[in-house]
């Protein structure tokens, strides 16, 4: 199932880059600083692919449990 990640790329004062990433059904959401020596583009890329694949782990686990009366 494909689900919509939404995601915010924050620049604090001192610099540094905050990448947050959530999915609006679940509430779920995940925050990383990113490394300012790698590129930026290439970050996002890598967390919103990681973040997507837990989702799909922990929320397809959660409908598993579900579907079988066990939460």
């Amino acid at each position: 199932m494909k689900r919509d990640v939404e995601m915010l790329l924050l620049k604090l004062a001192d610099g540094a880059r905050i990448l947050r990433l959530s999915e609006p059904e679940s509430g779920l959401c995940l925050e990383k600083r990113l490394d300012p020596t790698q590129p930026v583009a290439r970050q996002k890329e890598r967390w919103a692919q990681a973040f997507t694949v837990m989702l799909e782990r922990e929320l397809g686990a959660a409908a598993k449990r579900q579907a079988h009366g066990l939460g």
